[in-house]
C-alpha cells in the first residue's frame, strides 16, 4: 500500500467525531466539540486512490457534557495483508475552556485514541497510540478554524511522531461549506509525507444529514490523489 492510503487510515483514526456544522467529516483535523449528550451520529464514507480503496464507518455519542466517545472500522478493499483496522477515541471538552478573545470565540480539548491492525492470518492487536490538543476559534460569521497539536505512536516499530493538524473551513450558504486542511508529522518514514486536502459538504437536511467530497495528495510525491465520498447522519437520540 503506498503511503497517501496509509495517511488516511491514520487520519480516520484521529479524526473529529462530533455532530457539529463545522467538525468531523469531512475534515480529518478534529475540532473543539463533542455531540450533545444522549445523542450519536454515524460517518461513513468511501476511498479510493489509483487501485487502493476501503470503506470506513465512524459512530460517536456524546456521553456526558464535554464528553464523546467514538470508534472507526476500516475495510481495505484488498485484504492479503491487512483485513481491516479500527479505533477508540474518547474526548474531553470543558465548557469552561471556551473564552472570547480578540480574534473571536475560541475553545479548546483534549482526545486520546488508540487504533488496531487486523493482519491477514492473525486477530486484531494494537497498532498506535495517540493523543491531541484540540483548538477551535471562530474569528468571524461563517469562517472556523481549527488546530491539533500532538503525538502518536506507532507499535511495530516504537516510532513516536509529532503531529501538528490545521484546517480553515468557510461557509457561504447555510447548507454548504468548504474547507482546506494540512496534516504532518516528523516522521516521514513511517507515517508518510505532509499531506493537504480540499473539499465540501452539502447538507441534505441541515446539522441532519450531510453529503461530501475531499480530495488528499501527499506533498513532494507524485501519487495518485486519494478521494473520498462520505455522508454524515448527525443527532440520533439513545
Amino acid at each position: 500500500m503506498n503511503h497517501t492510503p496509509r495517511i488516511a487510515l491514520l487520519a480516520a483514526a484521529l479524526s473529529a467525531l462530533t455532530a457539529t456544522a463545522w467538525a468531523g467529516r469531512p475534515l480529518a483535523t478534529d475540532d473543539a466539540g463533542t455531540a450533545e449528550v444522549g445523542t450519536c451520529q454515524v460517518e461513513g464514507w468511501i476511498e479510493r486512490a489509483g487501485s487502493e480503496g476501503a470503506w470506513v464507518v465512524a459512530p460517536a455519542c456524546g456521553v456526558a457534557k464535554g464528553l464523546e466517545l467514538g470508534a472507526d472500522h476500516t475495510r481495505p478493499r484488498h485484504r492479503d495483508d491487512l483485513r481491516g483496522s479500527a479505533g477508540l477515541a474518547l474526548k474531553w471538552v470543558p465548557e469552561a475552556w471556551r473564552a472570547d478573545s480578540p480574534a473571536g470565540e475560541i475553545g479548546f480539548g483534549l482526545k486520546l485514541a488508540q487504533s488496531f491492525d487486523r493482519p491477514a492470518g492473525a486477530g486484531w492487536r494494537g497498532s498506535e497510540t495517540g493523543a491531541l490538543a484540540l483548538a477551535t476559534l471562530q474569528p468571524g460569521s461563517g469562517w472556523t478554524v481549527h488546530a491539533n497539536l500532538g503525538a502518536t505512536r506507532e507499535r511495530s516499530s516504537g516510532t513516536t511522531a509529532a503531529l501538528l493538524n490545521l484546517a480553515v473551513v468557510w461557509a457561504p450558504h447555510e447548507q454548504a461549506l468548504l474547507f482546506a486542511e494540512t496534516q504532518a508529522n516528523n516522521r516521514r518514514p513511517v507515517f508518510g509525507g505532509t499531506v493537504n486536502t480540499v473539499g465540501g459538504r452539502w447538507w441534505l437536511a441541515q446539522d441532519r444529514l450531510g453529503v461530501d467530497l475531499t480530495a488528499s495528495r501527499e506533498a513532494g510525491i507524485g501519487g495518485a490523489t486519494l478521494w473520498t465520498v462520505g455522508l454524515g447522519w448527525y443527532g440520533l437520540s439513545f
